[in-house]
């Protein structure tokens, strides 16, 4: 297996559990807005 073929894949994994990490976060960011929102209208 050449070096370079090990560091595309490597580096390919990194990307997917950064993308991952942040999809999560974002959705957590999302639905934090929205609940703070309703509570908002509800008062």
């Amino acid at each position: 297996m050449p070096a370079g073929e090990r560091v595309k894949v490597d580096s390919s994994d990194a990307h997917s559990y950064y993308s991952h990490g942040s999809t999560v976060i974002f959705g957590k960011l999302i639905r934090f807005c929205i609940g703070s929102t309703l509570k908002t209208i509800r008062h």
